[in-house]
């Protein structure tokens, strides 16, 4: 999907003490982005990087943050398709130290359908240190009305209801996973049980969540 570049990007200051918190991974971004966008109006784009203590330490600066918005994020961001809409070089972090940095833009999609934000961090080597594919935003038939409208806003609350299960899902996983490489004897098998269970229900999450997607792209094209 072909989208517009025109973004100002602007960068501001993390929330003091936000990257001292327990993080799922010692480096981490996520983005923020819309349900849902009009094609030919601008909507915000948010990206906020967190890291733990010293994480930063070994990268080579400066660190640059990169975003695409496709239909499919592939593995990095010069191997996922498209521009970018926004590519910003961070300042330095201090060694030692925690790191917090948001940064945010306008974009405007020409397009209909479902992309996904594809955020990526590396640094001067090209090293990446983390990425985030968990936002997506749906991009609607300019001065679509009616009961159109009506349906796609229904539909759009279901997708997004699908995306927040499978992502606390994600999360839910990503711990269990951290505990189990720490963990012996019977602690170890009762994480190994959770384990299957949650990769079970993350099967079925990604399955209701496909079929709300398709639904989607019926209702808002």
């Amino acid at each position: 999907m072909v989208l517009l570049g025109g973004l100002i990007a602007l960068l501001v200051p993390g929330v003091p003490g936000a990257a001292g918190a327990a993080l799922l991974e010692p480096v981490a971004i996520s983005a923020g982005a819309p349900e849902s966008a009009e094609a030919g109006k601008a909507f915000q784009l948010e990206v906020a990087v967190e890291a733990e203590a010293g994480a930063l330490d070994i990268a080579a600066m400066p660190l640059t943050l990169g975003v695409k918005l496709a239909p499919e994020c592939g593995g990095s961001l010069a191997g996922t398709a498209d521009p970018p809409v926004l590519q910003k070089t961070l300042p330095n972090p201090t060694a030692g130290a925690a790191y917090a940095q948001t940064v945010t833009g306008r974009v405007t999609a020409t397009a209909t359908g479902t992309d996904v934000v594809c955020a990526f961090l590396q640094d001067a080597q090209e090293r990446q240190f983390a990425t985030d594919t968990g936002a997506e935003v749906t991009v609607v038939a300019a001065g679509a009305g009616g009961d159109t409208a009506g349906r796609c806003s229904t539909v759009t609350r279901k997708v997004e209801a699908a995306r927040r299960s499978l992502r606390r899902l994600d999360h839910r996983t990503a711990k269990v996973r951290r505990a189990l490489h720490r963990a012996h004897g019977a602690h170890r098998e009762a994480l190994s049980r959770k384990l299957h269970k949650l990769t079970t229900h993350r099967k079925k999450a990604q399955k209701r969540r496909r079929a709300s997607v398709g639904e989607l792209g019926e209702a808002c094209s």
